[in-house]
């Protein structure tokens, strides 16, 4: 019955809309960023992956969806591979992340439209092509706690790689370094905010001890954990938000 429970909580959460790195932690990364018009295309391009995962099981829609996503793709990639904003200029990855953001658009349409589809993993890859839009913030100034968000995305996504990978010792690796990651971030918030961020520390530090162990592949209660945690830290980010923009009233 456990395990019934946890595959439908499981397809629950790749069937529901895609949260993870939402537009929130962009909001949070790019503070008070000049280049709104790069901010309003990075926020339209996680529109349009969700749009994609939420119509992945409808025949009838999803090839309009995958073709608005290509299309937003091809027209922010035409705008700022080869004109980045100011603060991106000296980013001696910039070219490397289009290439790889190119890449993952093109394996989300491969395993939607196939005749065998593989639906997790293109969620999956959705989920890392929001991520990996977030990293196009790298080279902006930001203060120290918009650091550690876009440091807690870098993490996940290293974790998200190792558990696809099935590679248990960087699994171990990452997840050490995600709950280290998730420590520092909370001894910089104030009280209150550490208490919201409480769930996303306590399961940083759940995913570390599973995966230490040897059967961690043979289930599907870490790709859960990580699931979830991925969904606090979403909802941390708009807590985030809401109160910045309170903040500014």
């Amino acid at each position: 019955m456990r395990n019934i429970m946890l595959f439908v909580c499981l397809m629950v959460l790749y069937l529901t809309p895609v949260n993870a790195c939402d537009v929130s932690l962009f909001s949070l990364v790019a503070g008070n960023s000049p280049n709104s018009a790069f901010a309003e295309k990075l926020t339209s391009l996680v529109s349009l992956g969700k749009a994609v995962a939420n119509n992945s099981q409808n025949a009838t829609t999803l090839p309009e969806q995958l073709q608005k996503l290509m299309t937003g793709w091809i027209e922010f990639s035409n705008a700022y591979l080869v004109n980045p904003p100011e603060w991106a200029k000296n980013d001696p990855a910039w070219k490397a992340k289009f290439d790889e953001l190119a890449d993952l658009i093109g394996s989300i349409r491969k395993n939607l439209s196939s005749q065998q589809p593989d639906q997790p993993k293109a969620h999956y890859e959705i989920q890392k092509f929001a991520r990996r839009l977030t990293r196009l913030y790298d080279g902006l100034e930001m203060d120290e706690l918009a650091r550690l968000l876009l440091d807690v995305s870098i993490h996940i996504d290293q974790v998200w790689d190792a558990w696809w990978e099935k590679d248990r010792k960087r699994l171990l690796e990452t997840t050490e370094k995600f709950s280290a990651v998730c420590q520092v971030l909370s001894g910089k918030l104030d009280e209150a905010t550490a208490k919201q961020a409480q769930d996303i520390v306590y399961r940083a530090e759940e995913l570390h001890k599973m995966a230490a162990k040897e059967d961690v592949f043979a289930k599907k209660s870490f790709e859960f954990m990580l699931n979830m945690t991925e969904n606090d830290f979403a909802r941390f980010n708009d807590a985030r938000k809401e109160k910045t923009a309170d903040n500014k009233k």
